[in-house]
């Protein structure tokens, strides 16, 4: 076998085993030694795809599209790479194509849902899961896709937890195992995440495992992700173990988890990408739960209890959830961020004579209760504008779309502002300087992008459902002593945003003192929160719930 061959056959070997970044660079020495096949650039393609090198990823594609145009693989590879980039219409017409000529290629779905999602396009990405699943009914990422969607529409909290219950019952789960006796030493506790790494779950996670009394509790971070980043670098080093189990099956995963002897497991994700939810179901820690990552229950029997705070799922919520709900002292999580912020920036309507107001959460919860209430309030606010952030609108095909939403309202384009994504935290916080008073999304609340408003000196307003989803904007500001700032009704939001910006002098003096009022709050006191967590631990040990 000559060189070029050897290194084919190592990278192929390598992609076989999920481990992309070896892959990658196997494929690219391939290349180098002479290899020029099609199948070769495809996958070298896919794999820079797998590691996050989009640009890089351009070349291989465009080779092997150049190689076979017609090619089903090489396009679908090629729309999925534009949707990551942030080019998402381009991504979703390149993906249909595929499915005009061949409807049978699940990846294609589940790239062309992804795409229309991202897009704010949620009914029709629900619409297009649900066709796929008459193709695919058994395929697991569909399911997990839908029901994530369904989170962001739903209002009634009993339909939502039958769907939940009806596309997991077929999950087989082994026997809950005895509960360990954990006196003489420390508890120990299993974070199984995805997202230990640059994500919004370990900006709330990170002060979590930091606080952690090590004297009474031992813990494991059990790392799904695929990309590690120098984020995930910081969890290796916050953490007594730090365990990739990205490559594991479900089984090799379990019996891990089960030699660590770990008495609690707690899943960060739900139904979001890269969970390891069918691992939970082998049953390896006596005590399971789901926390944070998912705002809805996960419909599965074998996840013991699920933490949420009296705000989020007040009494009667029980109904709602196949999981026993635990309620932690309110919130139920804790907010500080891992990096340097910039200073809070004077009120903008100061300088620019109108009232600005904002949102920077992301397309997908802009739906069209979102749409009716934000439009509502520049009508009741006639000389505002609204300036709204998020990765989607990097595409200007996105942007036009949600100028013509508006415009349907009533609202004219000259009147909103999009920026797209900013690689820098530093200046994604930064560019709340350009907002007065942000605005929350209905029904599927912000959370990240309320903590960090909140910390920019920007106020938010809310309108509270009934559900999780649309409940955490209230938990969040009543947790700072704004829950006045979370409203019941549409008309009662609307009115708030009237009557906070009448007065720009006081507007600018809440700006002032927001970012200390927070940080002397509950929202900000991660061993306060850390203790609690820890509490209700011990108690799902006693079997005190």
């Amino acid at each position: 076998m000559d060189r070029c061959q050897r290194r084919l056959a190592e990278a192929e070997a390598l992609a076989k085993e999920a481990r992309w970044q070896e892959a990658a660079e196997a494929y690219r020495l391939a290349v180098g030694a002479g290899a020029t096949g099609f199948q070769t650039h495809v996958s070298y393609g896919t794999a820079l795809l797998h590691c996050g090198a989009l640009e890089a990823a351009k070349a291989p594609l465009k080779a092997a599209l150049d190689m076979s145009p017609d090619s089903l693989e090489a396009l679908n590879n090629l729309g999925a790479k534009l949707g990551r980039s942030g080019h998402l219409a381009a991504a979703e017409t390149t993906i249909r194509l595929v499915l005009e000529k061949h409807p049978a290629i699940p990846t294609c779905w589940i790239n062309l849902c992804l795409s229309l999602g991202q897009q704010g396009k949620v009914p029709e990405a629900i619409e297009a899961v649900q066709t796929a699943m008459e193709h695919f009914p058994e395929d697991v990422n569909l399911r997990q896709i839908l029901l994530f969607f369904l989170n962001l529409i739903a209002t009634e909290g009993e339909d939502l937890a039958e769907v939940h219950r009806a596309l997991c019952e077929d999950i087989q789960a082994r026997p809950r195992k005895p509960l360990p006796d954990t006196r003489g030493r420390r508890i120990r506790v299993g974070y199984v995440s995805n997202d230990f790494k640059s994500h919004p779950v370990s900006s709330f996670m990170a002060s979590i495992i930091t606080s952690h009394d090590r004297s009474a509790f031992e813990v494991f971070c059990y790392s799904t992700t695929t990309t590690p980043d120098a984020r995930t670098r910081d969890f290796q080093h916050l953490t007594e173990h730090f365990v990739d189990i990205a490559v594991l099956s479900d089984a090799e995963a379990a019996r891990k988890i089960e030699a660590d002897q770990i008495d609690i497991l707690v899943d960060l994700g739900g139904h979001t990408t890269g969970n390891r939810l069918r691992m939970f179901a082998l049953r390896p820690a006596p005590i399971q739960a789901t926390y944070l990552g998912y705002p809805a229950t996960t419909g599965c029997t074998f996840m013991d209890f699920r933490l949420v705070d009296s705000r989020t799922d007040p009494e009667g919520s029980e109904a709602n959830s196949t999981e026993q709900l635990v309620r932690l002292p309110a919130p139920f999580l804790c907010f500080y961020p891992h990096f340097t912020c910039p200073p809070t920036a004077p009120l903008p309507a100061l300088t620019n004579g109108h009232i600005t107001f904002g949102s920077f959460n992301q397309a997908a919860k802009i739906s069209d209760d979102t749409l009716d209430l934000w439009s509502g309030v520049l009508q009741a606010v006639p000389d505002s504008r609204l300036f709204l952030k998020a990765q989607a609108f990097s595409d200007p095909a996105v942007c036009g779309r949600f100028e013509e939403r508006f415009a349907q309202r009533g609202i004219q384009p000259s009147r909103l502002t999009f920026s797209g994504f900013m690689k820098k935290p530093l200046d994604h916080l930064a560019a709340y300087e350009k907002v007065d008073v942000a605005l929350d999304t209905f029904p599927y609340n912000g959370t990240t992008t309320t903590c960090e408003a909140l910390w920019m000196g920007v106020p938010v307003i809310s309108l509270v459902g009934s559900l999780h989803a649309a409940r955490v904007g209230y938990t969040l500001l009543a947790a700072v002593g704004m829950e006045g700032f979370a409203t019941n009704t549409v008309q009662d939001f609307v009115a708030l945003a009237v009557e906070l910006v009448k007065n720009s002098g006081q507007l600018a003096a809440l700006r002032g003192r927001l970012q200390a009022v927070m940080a002397a709050s509950r929202l900000c006191d991660p061993q306060g929160f850390t203790r609690g967590l820890e509490d209700s631990f011990r108690r799902m040990l006693d079997r005190q719930f």
